[in-house]
C-alpha cells in the first residue's frame, strides 16, 4: 500500500496554506464517495444485507484487519516522503474473500486504525487519515466487485483474481496521486508515472502473493498461514535492496561532505546548495521525481573534486593554466563517477554542466541558453550564490543587497534569467522570515571552480 508523509520543516506560512487548503476538500470528496459506494454495496447489490456474515466470517475479517495494522508498522521507503507498506496482501485478501460490503468496511476501518496509530509520528492531519481510509473503501469495492464475478473454471477464477489485483493497483495509484497533488501540487500524471516505475515491482509481488493466497484459501482457509513466510521474505528482500540504495546514496553524500571539509571555508557547501536548490525549484513550481533528481545532483555536484590535490583546491592565489585545467575537469569527472550509480545516473548531466553559462562562455562544452540542462542551470545559480556567501581567504562574505546586485548583473549573461529571479524571491523571502543570508560584493562576478 502506498502512503505519504507530511514534512512541515522549512515551510513558510504561505506554503503551508497552499498545501493545507485543498486537502480538507479532497478528504470531504473522498469520504462522501466512500460512504455512497459503501451504501450502494450494502443495499443496492446482491452482496449487501441479503448476505449473511456469520461469526467465522467476522473473525476472519478481524484477523485480516489486525494484520493490516501490524504489518503497516514496518514500511519500506522508496522516495521523498513516499513509502510502501506490505499491507497490500491482507487488504487484497479482504477484497476478494469477504462479502463485498464487509470487505470495504473492514478495509476502511483497518486503514483508519493504522493511520490513527501513526498519526503522532507522521504528523498527518485528520483529513489525511480520513482520505486514506476512504481511498481504501473505494479500492476494496473496485477489486472486490471484479473478484466476485461469476466463473465456471479454475482458470477463469485465476484470471478474475489477477484482474482484481490489477484494478486495485490502478485505483490505488490514481487516487494516491490526487492525494499527493492536494499536498504538494505535483501533477497527478507525474505522480502516477513515478509510482508505477518505483512502486510497481513490490506492489506486483504483493498482489501475486495475494492471488496465490486467495486460491489456496478457497480450498482451505487455514492455508493462509503459509503466506507468512513468503511475505516476510519479500519484505526482507525489498528492504535490503532499498537499504543498499540508501547506503550508496549516503556514501556519495559523505564523499561530497568530505570534499567540502577539506577547506574550512567550504564546509557544508554541498548540503546548503541542495537545500537552496529545493527551495528554488519549489518557487519555480517544479515538483516530483524531476525535482528530486536535481536536488540529488546538487547534493553531490562537486564530487569530481575528490581527486584534486590540496595544493590546487585550497590555493589562495590565482591558479596557473595547468592548475585551472585540472580544476575545470571536475564536473566531467563527477558525472563519470555518478553515472555508475542508478540513483544518481539520471542527474549526472546536471553535474557535468553546472559550470556552463547562459552566454556560452562556461565549461566543459560551452553550452548556452536552453541547451544547458535545466537542473544544471539551477545548480549553477545556487552554487555560485553559496560560494559568494561563504568567507574566502581573499574576501569576506558580503551582504544580501550586494549579492542581489551581482545576480541581477549576471542575469542573462552568466545565468538563466528566470532562475535568477526565482533565487532573488527565495532570498528575500528568507530575509523576511528572519534567515539572514550572507552574500557577495557588488561588481564581483560570481565564480566557483
Amino acid at each position: 500500500m502506498m502512503q505519504l508523509e507530511r514534512a512541515w520543516r522549512g515551510k513558510t506560512l504561505k506554503g503551508l496554506l497552499a498545501q493545507i487548503v485543498p486537502q480538507p476538500l479532497v478528504s470531504i470528496v473522498a469520504s462522501a464517495l466512500a460512504l455512497c459506494a459503501l451504501g450502494w454495496a450494502w443495499v443496492g447489490t446482491e452482496f449487501g444485507y441479503r448476505t449473511s456474515a456469520n461469526l467465522g466470517t467476522l473473525a476472519f475479517a478481524f484477523v485480516l484487519g489486525l494484520a493490516v495494522v501490524v504489518v503497516g508498522q514496518y514500511p519500506i521507503y522508496f522516495g521523498y516522503r513516499v513509502k510502501i507498506e506490505l499491507t497490500t496482501v491482507p487488504l487484497y485478501l479482504m477484497a476478494v474473500l469477504l462479502p463485498l460490503p464487509l470487505a470495504a468496511a473492514f478495509s476502511g476501518l483497518s486503514i483508519l486504525a493504522l493511520e490513527l496509530s501513526q498519526r503522532s509520528t507522521k504528523g498527518n492531519a485528520f483529513s489525511d487519515v480520513v482520505t486514506a481510509a476512504s481511498r481504501w473503501v473505494l479500492i476494496a469495492l473496485a477489486g472486490g466487485w471484479v473478484a466476485h464475478l461469476s466463473v465456471t473454471t479454475e482458470v477463469e477464477r485465476a484470471v478474475v483474481l489477477i484482474t482484481a489485483g490489477f484494478v486495485m493497483f490502478v485505483v490505488d495509484a490514481a487516487s494516491f496521486s490526487f492525494e499527493i497533488w492536494s499536498m504538494t501540487r505535483v501533477p497527478p500524471w507525474r505522480s502516477i508515472k513515478h509510482l508505477v516505475r518505483e512502486g510497481a515491482p513490490i506492489e506486483g509481488v504483493q498482489y501475486l502473493l495475494g492471488v496465490f493466497g486467495a486460491l489456496a484459501a478457497l480450498q482451505q482457509v487455514w492455508s493462509l498461514v503459509l503466506l507468512a513466510l513468503p511475505t516476510a521474505i519479500v519484505y526482507l528482500a525489498f528492504k535490503n535492496v532499498w537499504e543498499m540504495r540508501e547506503g550508496t546514496r549516503r556514501l556519495l553524500e559523505n564523499m561530497a561532505d568530505a570534499i567540502d571539509l577539506r577547506d574550512p571555508c567550504t564546509g557544508g557547501h554541498s548540503r546548503r546548495v541542495a537545500e537552496l536548490t529545493a527551495r528554488i525549484l519549489s518557487e519555480l513550481k517544479v515538483f516530483g521525481p524531476g525535482a528530486d533528481q536535481i536536488v540529488s545532483a546538487a547534493r553531490v555536484h562537486d564530487i569530481g573534486k575528490i581527486g584534486i590535490q590540496d595544493e590546487i583546491l585550497k590555493k589562495n592565489g590565482p591558479l596557473s593554466a595547468a592548475e585551472w585545467a585540472v580544476m575545470r575537469a571536475h564536473p566531467v569527472r563527477g558525472a563519470e563517477l555518478l553515472v555508475r550509480y542508478a540513483d544518481f545516473s539520471r542527474g549526472a548531466e546536471f553535474v557535468r554542466h553546472h559550470h556552463e553559462r547562459w552566454d556560452g562562455k562556461g565549461y566543459p562544452r560551452g553550452l548556452s541558453g536552453l541547451d544547458i540542462p535545466f537542473g544544471a542551470r539551477v545548480i549553477s545559480v545556487v552554487d555560485a550564490l553559496d560560494a559568494m556567501t561563504s568567507d574566502r581567504p581573499y574576501r569576506s562574505a558580503m551582504t544580501q543587497e550586494q549579492a542581489i546586485l551581482v545576480l541581477r548583473a549576471g542575469r542573462g549573461a552568466q545565468w538563466d534569467p528566470s532562475i535568477v529571479d526565482a533565487a532573488i524571491r527565495v532570498i528575500t523571502s528568507r530575509e523576511r522570515a528572519g534567515e539572514r543570508t550572507r552574500l557577495p560584493s557588488a561588481g564581483q562576478e560570481a565564480s566557483t571552480a
